[in-house]
Formats: C-alpha cells, structure tokens, sequence
C-alpha cells in the first residue's frame, strides 16, 4: 500500500495507470487532500487527480528513484 505523503517524483507504481506500472514525473499540491499526478507509463505520458485515500489500491515497485530517497547522497 502507497502513502499519499510518498506520492512523488520518481516513485514507480502500480494501479496509477491501467496499463500497468507507471513512474511520476510531477506532483503539484492542491490543498492537503488532492494531488495532481503526471505520469510517465508504456511510453506514454498521463495525468491525474489522486484524492487522499484512493492511495490505498496504489502499490509502489521497486527501482523508482525516490524509493529509498536521497538524504545520504550518492556513493561511488
């Protein structure tokens, strides 16, 4: 299950697109419970309105880049 707070950039989720797993792009803030999403998914670029609590049905996939964040910078 996805929490809307996680709902951003990078993250890779399924049940966003009905094609399958889609990777967000932007996310713009409309009050504390919507958000509007772009997406990126089977090489086509959607957008939608995501409601707090239809998170639930939302499963984040591994490999999104802001999956585990960036709060200690990249290693080499």
């Amino acid at each position: 299950m996805a929490l809307f707070e996680n709902l951003r950039p990078g993250a890779r989720l399924r049940g966003l697109a009905p094609s399958g797993v889609a990777e967000i792009v932007q996310v713009s803030h409309f009050g504390a419970d919507a958000l509007n999403v772009v997406f990126r998914a089977d090489g086509r670029v959607g957008e939608r309105l995501v409601y707090r609590g239809e998170e639930s049905a939302f499963e984040f996939v591994e490999g999104g880049l802001n999956r585990a964040g960036f709060a200690g910078g990249f290693n080499s």
